[in-house]
């Protein structure tokens, strides 16, 4: 069965400056893929640094600008752009800017994604985003490995 939603449904999980929405559960798509529509608060610090190493990862931009680094190369990206992130590639990604950025953002396969966000979303909610080894676990457990280097914040001057 096909499943449509209209603009401002879908669950969403709120993580600080991060509101993400989910548009294909990967339970929906038999964890082929999940599909979710994300708006990152102005200097907002998105994802640092980190590769999957099954997950092929996409961004398509709506509005505002999102700041990204692809393989040690920065990139700003605006409305209509789109990246897709293969296995193993490391990236991140920020909002720098002052003003919210809107994208849709997919993950093929799924692997269950939106555990790792409502994971975030509870460490948020603990005050313990910034407690490294819980982060890891939970990274780790959804295919995210965390690599030195950007974070988003503190470069976003």
């Amino acid at each position: 069965m096909g499943q449509i939603l209209r603009a401002g449904e879908g669950a969403h999980v709120r993580i600080n400056g991060m509101e993400i929405t989910y548009l294909a559960r990967s339970a929906s798509t038999h964890d082929a893929m999940g599909i979710y529509g994300v708006t990152l608060a102005a200097r907002s610090p998105g994802a640092g640094l980190h590769r999957h190493a099954a997950l092929t990862e996409t961004f398509e931009v709506h509005a505002g600008t999102l700041a990204m680094r692809i393989d040690g190369r920065d990139v700003d990206l605006g409305p209509g752009d789109f990246v897709l992130i293969p296995p193993g590639q490391p990236h991140a990604f920020a909002n720098r800017s002052q003003a919210p950025v809107h994208f849709t953002l997919s993950f093929t396969p799924a692997l269950e994604r939106e555990g790792f966000f409502e994971g975030l979303a509870k460490l948020a909610a603990e005050n313990r985003l910034a407690d490294e080894a819980a982060m890891e676990r939970l990274m780790r457990r959804y295919d995210q490995e965390p690599l030195e280097g950007f974070d988003g914040w503190s470069e976003a001057g």
